[in-house]
């Protein structure tokens, strides 16, 4: 089994399958339309113009970048940095001020201004998300190390699980073939949105020494959150006591997690786009490592560890393949 390479034409075709599965809106669909900026593959949904402005942002001090590649845990290390910030009191976070995307996006549901306008109105401290590689971030934030980044990486093929989950979540299937194959072919390939996995966690690694970077993973995280937490809040000036990283722990799973973006969808105005994709498919998924093994075929999962062993060989970043 070797990986296939996709034409443009391919590309957009099966873009365009995701987005029916997905079950946006026809006149919306032309937002998952493919393209290349800097050699890296994106969606109509961030124009270029977009990723060229993030780059030349203005940052402040006290900003906290979530930065991720997608589908890595975004949104519970999102939660989590808020909770840090509130003590762990969740209900002393300030709900209407949650992003409903990440930076570079459009901002939703009109689709017409950038995010990171929409940030630059409101108030200090701001927890930003961002997908976006290295490279693209704004250059305050990487050299001038004006804000904080706190990254997670993620087993890739738990990434590409989740993607499929995710992209799937309106159709009611559990897999599509098609587009399997097609998310493990792309992604191996590095001719996904967002580019190459591997180029957008080493880049991220190796800036981990840089004053302004906190670097965990998702199976960090799932195996002893409090060991990642409690230096985390260290790093973000935050420093939680005992009782406080209690109480992270409590409302950062899971089940806690579904129960706050239930609240919010029903309580906070335009709740249903800051906890939905578009307002329809839920952020919060099963929040489990290793369900990968529920889809890779043996020949799937053959191929998958040749392509990393080639493209990690040098690499010293302890990555979980389990």
């Amino acid at each position: 089994m070797a990986v296939r390479q996709y034409t443009e034409e391919e590309h957009n075709v099966m873009s365009q399958r995701w987005a029916e599965l997905f079950a946006i809106p026809e006149e919306m669909r032309f937002i998952h339309k493919p393209y290349k900026f800097e050699g890296v593959t994106f969606m109509k949904m961030i124009p270029p113009e977009n990723v060229a402005g993030v780059r030349e942002w203005k940052t402040r001090e006290d900003d906290i970048f979530v930065s991720t590649y997608p589908k890595s845990g975004t949104h519970w290390m999102y939660e989590i940095v808020h909770l840090i910030l509130a003590n762990g009191h969740s209900d002393k976070i300030d709900r209407s001020k949650m992003m409903n995307s990440t930076i570079e996006m459009l901002h939703p549901p009109e689709l017409v201004k950038p995010t990171y306008e929409v940030l630059d109105k409101e108030e200090s401290q701001r927890v930003i998300m961002a997908h976006l590689p290295w490279q693209f971030l704004p250059k305050q934030l990487t050299e001038q190390q004006k804000g904080k980044i706190v990254y997670v990486m993620r087993n890739p093929k738990d990434v590409i699980t989740s993607q499929n989950r995710f992209s799937l979540s309106s159709s009611g299937k559990q897999k599509d073939e098609e587009l399997w194959k097609y998310l493990i072919n792309a992604f191996l390939t590095g001719d996904v949105m967002y580019g190459s996995w591997f180029d957008h966690v080493k880049r991220h690694w190796e800036h981990r020494n840089q004053g302004n970077v906190f670097f965990t993973s998702y199976e960090e995280m799932k195996k002893d959150l409090r060991s990642v937490v409690k230096p985390l809040s260290k790093f973000l000036g935050h420093e939680l006591d005992e009782d406080a990283l209690d109480r992270v722990e409590e409302k950062s799973t899971v089940k806690a997690m579904k129960k706050t973006y239930d609240d919010i969808e029903k309580n906070v105005p335009g709740g249903a786009m800051m906890v939905k994709a578009l307002g329809k498919n839920s952020f919060i998924q099963k929040g489990v490592t290793g369900s990968w093994k529920e889809y890779f075929t043996v020949a799937e999962n053959e191929l998958f560890d040749q392509v990393c062993k080639g493209k990690m060989a040098n690499w010293d970043i302890d990555v979980s393949f389990e």
